[in-house]
């Protein structure tokens, strides 16, 4: 199903029931809660499991440009010495949409060239970053990491002829992610799990909605009467 029909579902559901008959409820705001509560089931069923394999349709694929920089321009990098000007990294051309966040960091599949080359990729914490590849094994490894919705990479030279990668992650809001079209794309879920997206949001969202007082009348007071 698309987020669009799930969101349908819901407002179907809730006007069957002559809940909300003024079409007070905005349908962006059905997307929001859909979105909601997909991350916090994957956020908890991955705390629940650590070691097991989430769903890849879960995950969304977001194609990324990047650029060599100095570490000057890429701000506050941890490399800190008086010879900064002479490291180079690579930085993501774009931000990253945000993605689900576990226990252990963000909740990426892979990171990986965009060519068949395929060449070995291999994300870690941005505190591990600097120390990252400088061993007698792991030196031809192109060590990546997600700061402040940006990638960036320890310089390597593939990075001089390519300029393309690919993120796969689980991502907080599907539509966020290029080229996803929520009216036609699936949701990035198992059917399954659809069932208990909108139970939780009739359960919860509807009804603190409801439970909230309106405003009867709109006199600029600033008062509910």
């Amino acid at each position: 199903m698309t987020q669009t029909e799930i969101s349908y579902m819901l407002w179907e559901i809730i006007r069957a029931g002559q809940i909300v008959d003024d079409e007070r409820l905005d349908i962006r705001l059905l997307n929001d809660w859909v979105d909601l509560k997909r991350a916090k089931f994957v956020r908890q069923d991955f705390a629940k499991n650590p070691n097991s394999r989430i769903s890849l349709n879960t995950y969304q694929k977001l194609p990324v440009t990047v650029s060599i920089v100095s570490v000057t321009d890429a701000g506050d990098y941890p490399y800190n010495s008086i010879y900064v000007q002479d490291y180079e990294l690579v930085e993501s051309d774009i931000t990253i949409p945000s993605i689900v966040e576990g226990k252990s960091g963000p909740l990426i599949l892979s990171l990986e060239s965009e060519d068949a080359m395929k060449l070995p990729f291999s994300v870690v914490d941005y505190d591990h970053l600097r120390f990252a590849g400088n061993g007698k094994f792991n030196s031809g490894i192109i060590f990546g990491s997600i700061r402040d919705n940006k990638i960036y990479f320890k310089y390597n030279p593939f990075f001089s002829s390519y300029t393309n990668v690919v993120l796969r992650a689980i991502f907080e809001k599907p539509s966020e992610v290029t080229g996803f079209n929520p009216d036609t794309d699936r949701y990035p879920l198992d059917a399954n799990i659809i069932d208990y997206l909108k139970n939780a949001i009739l359960d919860e969202d509807i009804n603190k909605f409801l439970k909230g007082v309106t405003d009867e009348v709109s006199d600029s007071t600033g008062q509910i009467k």
